[in-house]
């Protein structure tokens, strides 16, 4: 009974080595940031194989990763994580030599994870996703691939739209104006970063629900509008985990295909015994669920 559990620990123990090793040397913060993470993936995990149903397993953890997200380092913290917040410190960075804590979040979560549990991330851990996967859509319909391409020039945009406002002397990090009531100057940098976090999210939001009811498809942003899953696909190619063949043979019925909401042809991996190598995977562990051979790991 231990053994068929005994994967669903290993999130919150990375948790708890990540919140250690950043939390006593660089925020105090990483400890409610980490571990609640991991507490909620290993809590998902558990839920999935429990009553044998991922998708609610996931919801759940995605829901709590994102109040993480959203309300402790977005609202309280004035965190943007969305990708321009990330080019603004980069920037900052390459000026300074300060690597900023936005910039560890997204290394560990978009860069160096991947390297290890690929877009797992996506899966589990997405703020956008967490509302998208509630959605009343039963269905899964296939995304064209020539939509997905749309993903670039909104990646280009997200880069550049960042890089212009410092061209044009926008500084994000040491705005200041003049309080009477303070009878001094105060920073607003940190409103800034709370407007385009909501102002981001709200958009976002809105498209992805819009795509999601277009298509009748819960991921139809992912596969369409979001510039972040770009980011991740390098480091994806060469992750360590994978979805993998048991070694039980394929039955060829297509159900792993029909559940995969990132449209990936689990089935021809699986059928050819090859892990899947599919950087569009985001490591949900629908397929494994739905063979009913078990050919799936």
């Amino acid at each position: 009974m231990f053994k068929k559990y005994v994967h669903c620990i290993i999130p919150f123990l990375v948790g708890i080595t990540l919140s250690v090793s950043m939390g006593l040397t660089i925020w105090i913060g990483f400890f409610l940031v980490f571990i609640p993470i991991g507490l909620s993936v290993s809590l998902g995990f558990f839920i999935s194989v429990k009553f044998n149903n991922p998708d609610l397993g996931r919801r759940i953890c995605l829901s709590i990763v994102s109040i993480v997200f959203l309300v402790f380092l977005g609202i309280m913290q004035r965190e943007n994580m969305q990708i321009e917040e990330t080019v603004f410190y980069f920037a900052y960075f390459l000026s300074t030599g300060i690597f900023t804590r936005v910039l560890i979040h997204y290394a560990i979560a978009k860069v160096i994870g991947p390297l290890f549990y690929g877009r797992g991330f996506c899966g589990w851990a997405c703020y956008t996703a967490a509302l998208l996967e509630w959605l009343p859509i039963k269905e899964n319909n296939v995304i064209p691939k020539k939509l997905t391409y749309i993903r670039i020039p909104v990646l280009i945009i997200s880069l550049l739209v960042p890089f212009i406002l410092i061209q044009l002397g926008y500084d994000y990090y040491n705005r200041h104006i003049y309080s009477p009531v303070n009878g001094s100057f105060i920073e607003t940098h940190k409103l800034d970063q709370l407007i385009w976090f909501l102002v981001g999210y709200i958009l976002y939001y809105i498209i992805g629900i819009i795509l999601a009811f277009i298509f009748r498809k819960k991921r139809a942003f992912c596969k369409i509008f979001c510039p972040v899953s770009l980011v991740m696909k390098l480091p994806t190619k060469f992750s360590l985990v994978k979805i993998r063949p048991s070694g039980n043979k394929c039955i060829d019925c297509g159900k792993c295909n029909k559940v995969c909401p990132m449209d990936v042809n689990v089935q021809k991996y699986i059928e050819n015994g090859q892990r899947v190598k599919s950087t569009e995977c985001i490591f949900c562990r629908n397929c494994i669920h739905i063979c009913p051979v078990k050919a799936i790991k």
